[in-house]
């Protein structure tokens, strides 16, 4: 992009299902899914993405770390095989604090993955997420709370709250919010050329981009998510802006353009080649 380069890094390659949408009948999100040949049961891809500006190195999101389970993150993996370890990065800034994200701030014993670097977070994230426990809240949200909040005290020495869009030259927060409250894109731009790091507009791309009303179980707010969705398609779709998605197919990036009444995602050609 200009004279930055972005590099996805596939985290991990996750276990999905129909259940996720819960707004749509079975029928629909089955044949969204069959039209788009993907495998049954629908799996779900984690990216991260490395921004190199030529003076620093920022990871945008850290994937599951020491949150992992049994899925298997490859942050490490990725970064060793570009040549470079965790010292390496100056900077990591969060889209959102869902464990899937910041997980690989920390290892297994909760010491911080990259001491050195400063973690920008939104503050609207650090808000709630550090905040009291709703009382009715569901286990999967309360289990969202604790996690976030472990990661937070293992880095609290580096973390720093966003609170202006403008986090530095050729690097701009998108307010997203409905995923979760502060839920934050961020523009890369250099020498003309743009790139909308998008986060978790979408989960399952095959189902939510030819119906952008199809909400997920993870959105803390499902119709603000709806409209924060429907609001980007239409700007990049009429604009011809790519961008880039944590759960949209490896390599995730691609151009959003208009089909019937919903949408359809186009892959940037890739290449090994520069």
């Amino acid at each position: 992009m200009g004279d930055f380069v972005v590099t996805t890094i596939q985290d991990a390659y996750l276990q999905g299902g129909f259940g996720l949408i819960t707004n749509l009948d079975k029928s629909t999100v089955q044949n969204l899914h069959a039209a788009s040949q993907r495998p049954t049961p629908p799996k779900i891809t984690l990216n991260c993405y490395l921004v190199n500006t030529g003076e620093e190195r920022i990871l945008i999101d850290t994937g599951l770390g020491g949150l992992v389970g049994d899925e298997g993150a490859r942050l490490d993996a990725g970064l060793d095989e570009m040549g470079l370890t965790v010292a390496d990065i100056d900077r990591v800034i969060l889209t959102h604090s869902h464990p899937d994200h910041l997980g690989g701030l920390i290892d297994d014993d909760d010491n911080p993955v990259f001491p050195h670097a400063e973690i920008f977070v939104p503050v609207g994230e650090l808000e709630f997420w550090r905040g009291a426990v709703p009382d009715d809240t569901s286990d999967m949200l309360r289990n969202q709370f604790a996690n976030a909040q472990r990661v937070f005290d293992a880095c609290e020495t580096n973390l720093r709250a966003i609170d202006d869009d403008a986090i530095q030259p050729g690097i701009t927060r998108m307010p997203l919010p409905g995923h979760t409250p502060d839920h934050s894109g961020y523009r890369i731009e250099s020498n003309g050329e743009r790139l909308l790091i998008a986060a978790d507009i979408v989960h399952l791309p095959q189902i939510q981009f030819p119906r952008p009303d199809a909400r997920v179980i993870f959105d803390t707010d499902p119709e603000q998510a709806v409209r924060s969705r429907q609001a980007l398609f239409a700007e990049v779709a009429a604009t011809g802006e790519m961008i880039a998605g944590h759960h949209i197919d490896f390599p995730g990036i691609g151009h959003v353009v208009s089909d019937g009444d919903g949408y359809r995602f186009l892959p940037h050609v890739w290449s090994p080649f520069v």
